[in-house]
């Protein structure tokens, strides 16, 4: 019943985007829902004493969290690759509720309505497609690195969603941002992203990675890395 829904709400809109293509759709496999250090297990080699000043904390900048959505699994290469090059960071990875939903049948029905949604109510809840629970405390990370592919010049939409529940709970943490799309450019996400946490601390610039680059995207996030110390 959903899907039809979807359907019938993308004929009234398919007129204002018809013109658009989503340029970067990112097919589904298991993803991360809860924070989870893939690279880096617990080796049981933790300080004695994390808070004694003779035993400092290994990783004094502090922990990072990547979190990102993926449908055609650039931003998934993306994110792998970008763990592998941080220290200690923790993975999310945003899933819509509703499984199996192929948003490129009727010519991106689907993703364009859900797009539109977003874009006519950015204030409203009920504007944004439903995502599998994440389990969160964002007061453990000093700084968040958003990978999202671009969908209609707008971030796609079930990441917006994850935004749009935890924005607020980056208030004055670094963001990062990486965006990947085939060709388009990315200030639409970029200001999307700023809506979602309008109070984080942007690192500048953010990394526009085209898919054509994903399977070369190590140096890549290497020099951005660099770039945002």
């Amino acid at each position: 019943m959903r899907k039809f829904l979807y359907l019938l709400f993308a004929a009234f809109v398919a007129v204002g985007l018809s013109a658009c293509s989503p340029d970067d759709y990112e097919p589904n496999d298991p993803g991360t829902e809860t924070p989870e250090t893939l690279e880096n297990p617990d080796d049981g080699n933790e300080p004695e004493n994390p808070g004694d000043p003779d035993n400092p904390d290994p990783n004094p900048a502090g922990k990072t969290l990547i979190v990102y959505y993926s449908f055609t699994n650039n931003v998934h290469t993306i994110a792998t690759d970008l763990q592998t090059q941080i220290e200690d960071a923790d993975v999310i990875r945003v899933e819509p509720a509703e499984e199996g939903l192929d948003y490129a049948a009727n010519n991106y029905a689907i993703g364009s309505a859900l797009i539109q949604a977003i874009r006519d109510n950015p204030n409203d809840a009920a504007s944004y497609p439903e995502i599998k629970p994440v389990e969160v405390n964002m007061a453990d990370y000093d700084r968040i690195i958003v990978g999202a592919p671009l969908w209609w010049s707008n971030m796609a939409a079930p990441l917006q969603t994850f935004l749009f529940h935890h924005g607020d709970e980056m208030k004055g943490k670094e963001i990062g941002l990486i965006v990947s799309s085939a060709s388009s450019g990315i200030s639409g996400v970029e200001a999307d992203a700023k809506r979602l946490i309008p109070e984080g601390t942007f690192l500048e610039p953010s990394l526009w990675i085209r898919s054509s680059q994903t399977s070369n995207c190590h140096s890549l996030i290497s020099d951005w890395l660099d770039k945002i110390n």
